[in-house]
């Protein structure tokens, strides 16, 4: 049997939705709205959804799974044979039950969706799978069938059957403004809820709507509204040269990675010279070093990583300490007239490494000395859109007791101190957090703004969406929603 879960992508994960037959009538496209109804658990373990004040049903409907609204008023929903489809808010099937899976994300006032389901499919003779030591035959491979859409409009953005291991198809829609959006390498104009495709083969969504597309081994960097290029026949490179007085500094191993980036982290163009750094490459990095010390000179020449620091003058170079005790970077700025610095203001920028642990600022600089346990080690930092400079910093202490507190590095405080074993972020602007005191203990949720519990219940799991989980039984656990600023729990 399968799982179904479902989750609306608040501030930190995403929604799920379907589409319906091409006759069918275009729904009337929808704005944000003030969302009233939330599913219900009942006594007998159906869902219903109410009006989350008065708790009085909306419709008679029943489901075994049920999801929050978005904010666009749309609901996924599952029946007894584990099928789905999507209601609005007054009940109405808006995608018909069916096995596929459903998800829904919201970008600039329309619903996105995705259709997803998983099947064996007959494969012709060469491309059978044969086992050169005997046995069966595979004469199938598993594929996926997806479709992506908008839901408004019921627009097909994408039908295709791909092979599983190919999936690479995601909600990841992201908005450049009001009216447009960019998907799957695509720049869209959103006119009358309908997408309308603009740009493609886009390789990289700049800030301030620029973008960077590739041809074959060029890259050319453009603007929305305008079909010139900013900078066109810029290749990637691997090496950085700076003059420092008659001396030529060639750093060659700069920004290497086990696996080679579509658009290079380096851009060149070829009728200036002008190198353009990673991320945002929205600046020049300086030719000449116009004042450094003959410290920052050697440090220079071992620098293996240089990122542009973007909304500032600055250029993050790093050097890679492998010291058992630091095992992190140690790190000079230069800026774009080649002034070398020790140290710069704080920006809100942050550098990740491939799996998403924080590289800049580091721990040193979030979490300086003078304020830390001298037998104190530490594990990785996190911080989620909206927390701006408070982090998630994980501790081992002397008896190798691993915790987690959340520290605000402006006020060189601790909002949570780190006694728990997980803290979860549900709301980084209304400042809720769901704890975990012990490993493989229940979560309570947490009100920080007003330093105090919410409510008095803990549970498995506490998501976003207020979906949480409770364990009956060695042999049954149920999940129900409850609100995350209140604790009201909405079930029987």
């Amino acid at each position: 049997m399968r799982t179904i879960t479902f989750s609306f992508l608040f501030m930190l994960t995403s929604v799920t939705a379907c589409a319906q037959k091409k006759d069918n009538a275009p729904l009337v496209p929808t704005k944000m709205k003030t969302i009233h109804s939330v599913p219900f658990l009942t006594k007998q373990n159906d869902f219903i959804y109410v009006d989350k004040t008065s708790l009085k049903p909306i419709t008679n409907q029943k489901f075994k799974r049920a999801s929050v609204y978005t904010p666009t008023g749309f609901a996924t929903v599952a029946n007894e044979k584990n099928e789905y489809a999507v209601i609005d808010e007054n009940g109405k099937i808006v995608l018909n039950f069916s096995e596929e899976d459903v998800n829904l994300n919201v970008v600039n006032g329309l619903t996105f969706y995705k259709k997803d389901i998983e099947y064996e499919k007959k494969m012709p003779v060469w491309k059978w799978d044969l086992n050169i030591m005997g046995g069966d035959i595979k004469k199938e491979q598993t594929y996926h069938k997806i479709e992506i859409g908008v839901l408004e409009t019921k627009q097909i953005l994408l039908n295709e059957d791909i092979p599983y291991l190919d999936d690479n198809y995601y909600l990841n829609i992201v908005s450049v403004d009001e009216n447009h959006v960019f998907w799957n390498g695509n720049l869209y104009e959103i006119k009358k809820s309908r997408l309308n495709k603009i740009e493609k083969n886009i390789a990289e969504l700049l800030e301030n709507k620029r973008f960077i597309k590739a041809s074959n081994t060029d890259f050319s960097m453009y603007e929305l509204g305008q079909k010139k290029a900013i900078h066109s026949g810029m290749k990637g490179i691997e090496t950085l040269q700076l003059q420092f007085g008659k001396e030529t500094i060639t750093m060659t191993e700069i920004n290497k990675e086990r696996y080679e980036p579509e658009v290079p982290k380096l851009l060149v163009d070829s009728k200036t010279n002008d190198v353009y750094p990673f991320p945002q490459y929205e600046k020049v990095f300086p030719k000449e070093i116009t004042k450094a010390t003959a410290l920052q000179i050697d440090f220079i020449k071992k620098a293996s990583l240089v990122y542009s620091i973007t909304n500032s003058p600055y250029f993050l170079l790093g050097v890679f300490n492998y010291d058992h005790d630091v095992w992190a970077f140690d790190w000079l700025y230069i800026d774009t007239k080649g002034n070398i610095v020790d140290s710069i203001d704080k920006y809100n920028f942050k550098v990740l490494d491939q799996i998403g642990n924080m590289v800049w600022p580091d721990r040193r600089m979030i979490l300086p000395n003078q304020f830390i346990n001298k037998n104190w080690k530490f594990g990785k930092i996190k911080s989620y859109r909206g927390m701006n400079n408070w982090y998630l910093i994980q501790i081992e202490d002397e008896k190798h007791l691993k915790t987690m507190g959340l520290w605000n590095s402006d006020k060189n405080i601790w909002e949570i101190k780190p006694e728990y074993h997980t803290i979860s972020v549900l709301d980084t602007e209304k400042e809720i957090y769901a704890l975990q005191k012990e490993e493989k203990g229940l979560y309570m949720l947490y009100d920080n703004k007003n330093k105090k519990n919410i409510g008095s219940k803990a549970y498995q799991f506490i998501n976003s969406d207020g979906l949480v989980n409770v364990n009956l039984n060695s042999e049954k656990n149920i999940d129900y929603y409850i609100d995350i600023y209140s604790g009201q729990e909405y079930k029987e």
